[in-house]
């Protein structure tokens, strides 16, 4: 199984400093042997195209971002990953990013007060039914709504937390599971067993 997981951030630097991508090959070794990862950096059209061309990619991660879809610079999604028909996970930006493609920009706002730091406990219900459990939020602009193929699942008053569109195969989380490792290896664990591999 290959999963292409696309770094969203603006600066490499930060995408090391959280270690990033050593937590994602930990948390994707957990599903066997025979799992790979393959990175790419959101604006390496050619290099995401190639690997998507020339590799069977099973599932697309789209990972967190400092960027701002709402800014007149930001990371964006090649129209590939969105062609290829093979099942995303969209972490945090990743999702706001995606949401800000497929839908309108006022479906997206962004917190007066700056970024938004905190843990919260939720219940992810079917089709995923993932049981309470502490998930760590750190974000400025956040999701306010969705279109319409996607399933709303999660919400934390106006707060889209995590949405699904069962046609394209898209799971939307507005959290970050890479935070702690317990966390990361269920949500990896529910979309390669519910998404990749179903």
């Amino acid at each position: 199984m290959k999963i292409l997981i696309i770094n969203m951030y603006k600066k490499q630097s930060v995408f090391k400093h959280f270690k990033i991508k050593e937590k994602f090959l930990e948390g994707l070794r957990n599903e066997g042997k025979g799992t790979k990862a393959i990175f790419r950096k959101w604006d390496d059209t050619e290099g995401i195209r190639d690997v998507l061309k020339r590799k069977k990619i099973d599932g697309i991660i789209l990972s967190g971002s400092d960027y701002f879809v709402d800014c007149k610079i930001h990371s964006s999604i090649d129209e590939s990953i969105l062609l290829a028909n093979i099942p995303i996970l969209a972490i945090c930006y990743g999702f706001q990013s995606l949401i800000h493609t497929l839908g309108k920009p006022a479906y997206i706002k962004r917190n007066k007060h700056g970024y938004m730091n905190y843990v919260c406990s939720l219940r992810i219900p079917e089709p995923f039914a993932i049981p309470k459990h502490k998930y760590y939020f750190y974000h400025t602009n956040y999701i306010v709504k969705v279109p319409n193929d996607f399933q709303i699942l999660t919400k934390i008053k106006k707060k889209i937390i995590v949405a699904y569109n069962s046609k394209k195969n898209i799971l939307g989380l507005q959290f970050h599971p890479e935070r702690y490792k317990k966390t990361l290896r269920i949500i990896l664990h529910t979309w390669i067993t519910k998404c990749v591999t179903a």
